[in-house]
């Protein structure tokens, strides 16, 4: 992510001169998406570090949340990127203004290239910081097409409200990808169930364990979209012995990180026995 980072704000230094020279609005737009992006690689970099420290008292369950936190700031200041690009481009479409076609095809050319190459070094990532930072590079590749296709539409036809069109369509398009990948960051740091995963899918697997009877209190959620938690109460039958019962829950702690869940906390009883625990409404 280092090296993607040094790239994307090179580029983005050469994107302002660039935008600048060739009077588009679409390629200024993505010169400001750029820095956001630079910026938002600075805050994912130290964070996914941070997320790696091991746990300890202040942080009894690690670090793995602040991968989720570089999501998150990741994914607002792009929201609020976009929203500024259509502040600038909606009237431009009113008052349109004729960028140079040919410098906007060579700096788009560049754009696929460099950004392509960005989006290769961190599609290898699977957390959910990481996977924000793909759809960024993703992005960029993606509106460096449409600024190369309109600008060689410009550079034959009287078109130059097509610029501004562009810069419009590119942020409206972050804005879908981007809140979708917000809402996913924000179920976790809400202790949401993974999307994935349903809770009751893991307490019909273990109510097939031998032995169990009954399966109440089960809650699950996501360290960091990855890594869940599971803790819940497990009722036995009658006849069980101490031995017996470790045993019964080392088998039910195996068995449920075939779902993801690298932590199950199980809480034993026997069938008869009330539950002392509240309902959780």
């Amino acid at each position: 992510m280092s090296f993607a980072l040094v790239l994307n704000l090179s580029f983005a230094l050469i994107e302002l001169v660039g935008g600048l020279w060739t009077n588009s609005v679409a390629i200024l737009s993505d010169a400001l998406h750029d820095f956001g992006d630079a910026l938002a690689m600075l805050l994912a970099i130290i964070l996914e570090k941070v997320s790696h420290k091991q746990s300890d008292g202040q942080f009894s369950y690690g670090y793995r949340r602040f991968s989720t936190l570089g999501a998150v700031l990741t994914g607002m200041i792009l929201v609020v990127g976009s929203i500024y690009i259509l502040i600038e481009a909606v009237p431009r479409l009113f008052a349109p203004e004729q960028p140079h076609a040919d410098g906007m095809i060579l700096l788009a050319l560049l754009g696929v290239g460099v950004n392509g190459y960005a989006a290769y070094r961190v599609s290898k990532g699977t957390s959910l910081n990481e996977k924000m930072l793909m759809w960024h590079m993703i992005e960029d590749v993606l509106g460096w097409i449409m600024v190369l296709i309109g600008a060689v539409v410009m550079k034959f036809f009287d078109v130059p409200q097509l610029d501004a069109g562009m810069a419009i369509a590119l942020a409206c398009w972050i804005l879908y990808n981007v809140v979708r990948n917000l809402r996913e960051a924000m179920k976790v740091f809400l202790m949401a169930s993974p999307s994935q995963i349903k809770v009751e899918d893991v307490e019909a697997a273990i109510l097939k364990v031998e032995k169990v009877e009954g399966v109440h209190h089960g809650h699950l959620w996501s360290l960091d979209g990855e890594r869940h938690v599971f803790t819940g109460h497990v009722v036995l039958s009658g006849d069980v012995g101490l031995v017996e019962i470790e045993k019964i829950k080392n088998q039910i702690k195996k068995m449920v990180k075939e779902f993801g869940i690298v932590e199950a906390t199980i809480e034993t009883e026997l069938a008869g026995a009330p539950c002392v625990d509240p309902e959780h409404h």
